[in-house]
């Protein structure tokens, strides 16, 4: 499960994502504008090479701890990065007593029309804020705590429910093998990339978002038209994302952002970074994620969609629009020690 990231891509290419095809999005999204001179140019990172990651103590130590929950498997932090953006993150330990799950506006259930584009099941629209997400009564689990949540995943009008792959609590509600997903297994081990209907089955839960920002150590750069040893190209797996300019100007510009990294202790338990952004170009993110010692990282749905939560408090001043659904951290009640 560790070398995922190196394993997986040749598996699905080889096997073609054998199970399910691929679901292909039918999301109409605005008008994009390309970013100019950075693809295609000449490589000027080709002999770049990035400084050992300081790890996951050293990141911390030099953050500002915001909260910790969960007898501290859970721990909130703010991070101004050297671009003079900021990030407010999370990690998460995966722990036997910490819950990782999707959380859906309204409670609605995600699937996929016969042409294979993402609605509700119920045809309905459904969205809300975080906020509003985390003090529903669908939100709520039986002796736990919700401690933290942020939106993740991408939508499009007029049919709200999101385009990626779907799985809360072992049941598959939506598969799209042509985006990359966070796939979180029985044995509280995580892993990104992309995932068919047979893998899905392997996840307990598992969110889709992307294009994959940082792929097995290595940096995606805007700046770079083929891989080096230190970076990789704007969109690495090729996810089928209809308007891929736009993903491109969101990751070159200090829109806000949102992803999720995937990380190894030493003792080989995994840990999760959930960071949200605020005037951080996307590769700043990705050495960020890279520097606390994650492998890979998945961004997330980014602009006026970011927000989280802690607690039921925002991070962020600036309201977020209403989403599909929101990536939650619970803590069991009773073993909660932590200072609120």
């Amino acid at each position: 499960m560790r070398n995922f990231s190196y394993v997986a891509l040749l598996y699905l290419i080889l096997l073609g994502g054998c199970g399910n095809p691929t679901v292909l999005s039918g999301w109409n999204g605005p008008a994009a504008q390309p970013t100019a001179g950075l693809v295609g140019q000449a490589n000027p990172l080709a002999g770049v090479v990035l400084p050992v990651p300081r790890g996951l103590a050293a990141v911390t130590a030099a953050s500002t701890p915001i909260d910790s929950a969960g007898n501290g498997a859970v721990q909130a932090f703010r991070y101004n990065l050297p671009g003079g953006g900021t990030l407010a993150y999370v990690v998460v330990h995966l722990h036997p007593d910490i819950h990782v799950a999707l959380v859906n506006a309204d409670g609605a259930i995600p699937a996929s029309d016969a042409q294979g584009d993402t609605i509700w099941a119920d045809g309905g629209r459904h969205l809300a804020t975080v906020a509003d997400m985390v003090a529903a009564p669908y939100a709520a689990r039986p002796g736990m705590e919700l401690v933290f949540a942020m939106a993740f995943g991408f939508h499009g009008e007029p049919r709200t429910s999101d385009e990626g792959s779907v799985v809360i609590d072992g049941v598959i509600y939506r598969v799209n093998a042509g985006r990359s997903a966070l796939c979180i297994t029985p044995e509280r081990r995580a892993m990104i990339g992309l995932f068919s209907a047979n893998d899905l089955a392997g996840c307990t839960q598992a969110a889709g978002a992307g294009p994959i920002i940082l792929w097995g150590g290595r940096v995606v750069s805007l700046e770079v038209a083929q891989p080096t040893a230190a970076f990789l190209p704007f969109n690495p797996l090729n996810e089928d994302f209809v308007h891929l300019d736009w993903r491109r100007q969101i990751y070159a510009g200090h829109y806000p952002k949102t992803a999720i990294g995937v990380g190894y202790n030493a003792d080989g338990t995994i840990f999760l970074v959930l960071a949200t952004a605020e005037g951080a170009v996307g590769q700043e993110i990705a050495l960020a994620l890279r520097d606390m010692g994650c492998i890979d990282a998945l961004g997330g749905d980014d602009d006026t969609s970011t927000q989280a939560v802690w607690r039921g408090q925002a991070l962020w001043s600036r309201p977020g629009r209403p989403v599909p659904d929101a990536v939650a951290v619970y803590v069991p009640v009773a073993t909660d020690s932590s200072a609120r």
